[in-house]
């Protein structure tokens, strides 16, 4: 820790061994030690009493971590704010995956500033960066670092600069919380990935991949419940890798989950990368239509090409995406499917651009977040020679006008839907004042008429209007008897699969880095590690060995390059011999 008069810098990567409150505020160090120790419990109380406004950035992730500071917050008194004008300290919470987010979080800095406010920076921007000129004098608080953040708001109030980053642990699920959105309770299922895409800054910010366990999980869930939560939104940067580093996966955490699931509460299962989801498509197809899970997921393809997917190092195919959109489409009826594109990658060739406007003809995704491709400081396609940016503006173009082209809900025309009026806050913002916002199973919007007392509820509804963005419909039951499954007959092959695993399983189980710490991709190689456990239905277990082709190709290329030695001393060999026998 370091600190410097006049300009207080309180600078604790914070070690497992000295990672509680009492430890930390033994470390402080400031100029107005000595002030603090004359205050009086009444001067405590007014700082207690500190307003605060949290702004927040990007991803779901991102809010969810934004609501536990907030329930932090509250609890130690301080008082939450809805706007930057009436706070004593702003808290901005940053994305770092697009160059205009991140654009967007430094001015939020500059503008606080500006107001005389003092200034904590979260998220993944000063955490994959901490030294970006525009922090200058602001505090910190590290991705895994939401459970302190009531001791970094104290110490900035008193004039310090505090900076917590260490990422190692994750924080507890069970935090005090504030929920922006009284029915939606966003549940982050573990941190980081395994991925290695050239063009992602967010690795750098979350890490590799940690997973919560199941139990904590469950807990946090019911936890939401009993608060009168009717709708959890299972998150992660990648969902669909979750347990990889903890012996399970998503299929086993989603019918953990519903086990104990209300009847009336929804499940909308987050971002799932196409290489992690494609060996457990068919759980996952049971899982989708569960009558408590929303017939929707989000699957980010960013390229048609395989070229360009191969220069990316998304390290699964076109046919493989393909395969997944098929078997989803085959399997779950009416499913959504949302998907991500980035035009204007730099290897990207008019040709290859072809391609994926083909794919999305073929598929017409009912959601596409386009974007243009951002070199974010520090990747590798960072480094690589750019498109012309006319082009990117055309390709960008011309794939938004494809994507507005098609109409993908007439089918829903006249049909009788059950749909859940859960989102009281942002969706509501662009709509007629005498309408509101409902979600159909597969997650379709359903404005219908406005009456506040149905928020929370499932109602039926018959659709009589569609457009490119949602549809109408009119309230036809507003109490319609939920649906119910019986939960051992419908997950009885899943059930069947995790009594397999368990019973293979052994002491324990960690999994196998490598030493330049790439992360890993799609199958990787777990072994025993008796001083590891795995807490998942109170039984230690063992996970099988994964090979994935990425483990294939490097095999391969080791196998190659010892062929390559073993000629090339083979020649000379050969070539003493001769010149000896001569």
């Amino acid at each position: 820790m370091d600190i410097e008069e006049g300009g207080e810098l309180l600078e604790d990567l914070i070690s497992n061994k000295t990672n509680n409150k009492k430890s930390q505020k033994n470390q402080i160090v400031s100029k107005s030690k000595k002030q603090n120790k004359n205050k009086t419990d009444k001067d405590n109380d007014s700082s207690n009493k500190k307003k605060i406004f949290i702004k927040t950035f990007g991803c779901s992730h991102n809010a969810s971590d934004s609501e536990y500071m907030m329930g932090i917050l509250e609890k130690e008194g301080y008082e939450i704010v809805d706007n930057l004008e009436d706070s004593d300290l702003t808290i901005i919470n940053s994305c770092t995956v697009k160059s205009p987010s991140q654009a967007a979080f430094l001015n939020s800095v500059i503008k606080s500033k500006n107001n005389n406010k003092k200034v904590v920076v979260g998220g993944c921007v000063p955490q994959a960066e901490r030294n970006l000129k525009g922090l200058e004098n602001c505090s910190i608080v590290g991705v895994s670092q939401i459970n302190n953040i009531d001791y970094i708001v104290k110490n900035t109030l008193e004039g310090n600069t505090v900076r917590l980053l260490e990422n190692k642990t994750l924080p507890s699920l069970l935090l005090p919380k504030m929920r922006r959105n009284k029915y939606i309770e966003i549940i982050p299922i573990s941190q980081g990935c395994l991925g290695s895409c050239t063009y992602c800054k967010t690795k750098q910010a979350r890490g590799k991949l940690i997973s919560y366990p199941i139990k904590q999980i469950v807990e946090a869930c019911k936890r939401a419940w009993e608060n009168n939560a009717k709708e959890l939104w299972v998150t992660s940067e990648d969902t669909g890798v979750y347990g990889r580093d903890i012996g399970t996966n998503l299929p086993n955490l989603m019918v953990e989950i519903l086990k104990y699931i209300p009847k009336d509460v929804m499940i909308r299962i987050g971002m799932a990368n196409p290489p992690y989801i494609l060996e457990n498509v068919n759980q996952m197809i049971k899982v989708l239509n569960h009558p408590n899970v929303y017939s929707f997921i989000h699957i980010p393809v960013q390229s048609g090409s395989n070229a360009v997917l191969d220069k990316m190092l998304r390290e699964y195919t076109v046919e493989e995406f393909n395969y997944l959109c098929d078997k989803f489409i085959e399997g779950v009826p009416d499913i959504t499917i949302a998907t991500d594109i980035i035009c204007g990658f730099p290897t990207e060739t008019r040709e290859n651009f072809e391609e994926t406007l083909n794919m999305v003809e073929k598929y017409k995704f009912p959601v596409i977040n386009i974007s243009q491709f951002y070199p974010r400081p520090g990747t590798v396609a960072a480094k690589w020679k750019k498109i012309d940016t006319k082009e990117v503006h055309y390709r960008s173009k011309a794939l938004a006008e494809l994507f507005g082209s098609y109409s993908n809900y007439k089918h829903l025309l006249n049909t009788t839907q059950r749909v859940w009026v859960h989102d009281t806050i942002e969706e509501q913002k662009n709509i007629e004042e005498n309408m509101m916002v409902s979600h159909n199973k597969s997650y379709v919007k359903v404005l219908i008429p406005k009456d506040e007392s149905l928020y929370g509820k499932e109602l039926i509804v018959k659709i009589k209007e569609v457009f490119k963005w949602h549809c109408v419909g009119e309230i036809i039951d507003k109490n319609p008897e939920p649906v119910t499954v019986d939960y051992n007959e419908y997950f009885k092959d899943i059930l069947r699969q995790k009594s397999i695993m368990i019973q293979n399983y052994e002491d324990g189980l960690s999994y196998n880095n490598n030493e330049n710490g790439d992360s890993y991709s799609i199958h990787d190689t777990f072994n025993v590690n008796k001083n590891k456990k795995i807490n998942e239905t109170e039984n230690l277990k063992k996970y099988k060995d994964y090979f994935d082709r990425k483990s294939t190709r490097n095999s391969m290329n080791l196998l190659l390059f010892l062929f390559n030695i073993f000629s090339v001393l083979y020649l000379f060999y050969s070539l003493i011999k001769y010149f000896r026998l001569k």
